[in-house]
């Protein structure tokens, strides 16, 4: 019985050692950003507003699921203008996963990356003021999207670093009364949220 005892306990104790040693082999890191997106819109008619730049911001998280391979989530949001001010901005509040491949090089406190991920965006046309007695109001709508680009960090004082991503993104499957579909229907709907651009830096913390 004791000998029994006394192999339960080395086995728990192994297990124990084991999945400290690789709970303290997890790296993850977490990032807040700030910058300026710009909004490419499609489908739009001649003479139709465009979408100017305007303030985005974002933060990220993710694991290494490899050395050089890191997967997690992202949540943001940016605001669309219009340049000329026929039409007031849009919210724009978008989430979802992404992967983070680091480059092997250069090695030491700068380091690159380069992202790729799938989300989804939910989207708000403020009410608009034709006039003194009329006015466009609120529509809403969603789509889908697809986040690329490239990322660089420098490291200030571990874990702290800093951080810089220029981006891109891909839309599609564009739905809601905002992009002219359901109801109530805008007639005078901007156009379709195709692509964005964007540039932010920030704080990471990476452990």
């Amino acid at each position: 019985m004791t000998r029994r005892v006394l192999a339960a306990l080395a086995v728990a104790l192994s297990l124990f050692v084991v999945t400290s040693r690789a709970g303290a082999q997890v790296h993850w890191d977490a990032s807040a950003q700030l910058g300026v997106m710009k909004r490419v819109l499609t489908d739009r008619q001649n003479g139709d507003p465009v979408a100017g730049f305007g303030p985005a911001g974002q933060l990220t998280g993710h694991v290494a699921l490899l050395p050089l391979v890191r997967v997690g989530g992202y949540i943001g949001h940016d605001i669309s203008p219009f340049n000329d001010g026929a039409l007031s901005a849009r919210d724009i509040t978008w989430g979802g996963l992404r992967a983070k491949i680091m480059s092997p090089w250069p090695r030491g406190d700068v380091r690159l990356w380069l992202f790729v991920g799938f989300g989804y965006a939910g989207v708000y046309q403020r009410s608009t003021s034709l006039g003194p007695n009329s006015y466009m109001r609120g529509a809403g709508g969603s789509f889908f999207e697809v986040p690329f680009g490239l990322g660089a960090s420098y490291k200030l004082r571990k874990p702290w670093e800093l951080c810089a991503e220029l981006g891109a993104r891909a839309g599609f499957g564009h739905t809601g009364s905002v992009y002219g579909h359901g109801v109530p229907k805008v007639e005078d709907w901007p156009g379709t949220d195709s692509f964005a651009i964007g540039l932010t830096v920030g704080v990471l913390v990476d452990l």
